[in-house]
């Protein structure tokens, strides 16, 4: 029996609507804001693993930029810049995976125009004045310390997070002259022992630096191999072993005392650019506690590194 003309009619109306409710999102231009009203046919968006604790970060990440920017002196400077850089990477990296803006920038925030000249809504209470260098040390310590919590983002941003939290405790340290507490639950196994044996390599040529300085340089090496010597320490105490070699081969000659320091900038360099290669396997293994054993190893070869000459860097190890 033919179809009657209203039939056709109402059926094609139908398809229309249909076909126009499930085009992709993009090309409609909805935006999958988290508070937005539920609209049959179109998905709302999954939120990010940990993604409250991402968003308070880079409001961490932008006021403790403001409040370096506020204080005098290279360090600050340095650190600041380390901080807009950071603030940068995670903001881009939350946009790309669909976080909306103004979850990331808060309210009333703009969009990718923010700065660490805007007024920060994060918790540190670092202000400028004659106490800001102990206020931002002491937020940069508290930051370090709060690292583990951060076990759940996604694999491919836990060595990331773990990178910026080193850098954190090596702000802290550089405007201190002291660690910050970072718990410091012992881990063990073959990632543990891959970095003791990296550890050690680095102290054996840093004997050779301290045997070819002098005066101030042979003491600032010397210091340097406490230091390390110290890090081995940490990462033998949950049980990692490594066969120590006899030796390790220098990279080019080293006669003078200008040989030693290039040595040592270069040593330690190396080490950090190893150590942060392990992030992701440990925190893999260990958790929390791996994430911990990151910060406290790579932020204590970030410090060392930085009173050799070399620039701090936003996410030592992972440049």
């Amino acid at each position: 029996m033919p179809q009657r003309g209203g039939d056709v009619g109402r059926r094609r109306v139908l398809t229309a609507l249909l076909g126009a409710a499930l085009l992709p999102t993009a090309a409609c231009g909805i935006r999958l804001e988290d508070d937005a009203p539920r609209v049959p046919l179109v998905p709302t968006r999954t939120p990010l693993p940990a993604e409250a604790a991402l968003v308070a970060l880079i409001r961490e990440t932008l006021a403790l930029a403001t409040a370096a920017a506020a204080l005098d002196g290279d360090l600050a400077a340095d650190i600041a810049a380390v901080h807009r850089r950071q603030h940068t990477v995670l903001r881009t990296t939350l946009l790309r995976r669909q976080v909306p803006a103004a979850s990331v920038d808060g309210p009333g925030a703009g969009t990718a125009s923010a700065s660490p000249s805007a007024s920060p809504s994060a918790s540190p209470t670092t202000s400028a004045g004659a106490d800001g260098r102990t206020a931002l040390a002491s937020d940069e310590a508290a930051a370090a310390a709060s690292a583990g919590t951060f076990v759940d983002v996604e694999t491919d941003l836990r060595a990331t997070v773990a990178a910026l939290h080193a850098q954190r405790y090596a702000a802290a340290t550089l405007l201190a002259g002291r660690t910050p507490d970072v718990p410091a639950d012992p881990v063990g196994g073959d990632t543990v022992a891959r970095a003791v044996a990296l550890t050690e390599a680095a102290i054996w040529l840093l004997e050779v630096v301290s045997a070819r300085s002098q005066a101030r340089q042979r003491d600032r090496s010397d210091a340097t191999l406490v230091v390390l010597r110290g890090l081995r320490t940490d990462q033998l105490a949950g049980g990692a072993r490594s066969e120590s070699a006899l030796g390790h081969p220098l990279p080019f000659a080293v006669k003078t005392a200008a040989d030693a320091a290039r040595l040592a900038r270069e040593v330690l360099s190396a080490l950090r650019a190893d150590l942060g290669a392990l992030l992701a396997p440990l925190v893999a293994e260990h958790a929390g506690a791996g994430l911990a054993a990151g910060v406290r190893w790579l932020g204590t070869v970030e410090v060392e590194a930085h009173r050799w000459g070399v620039d701090l860097e936003p996410f030592p190890g992972l440049a």
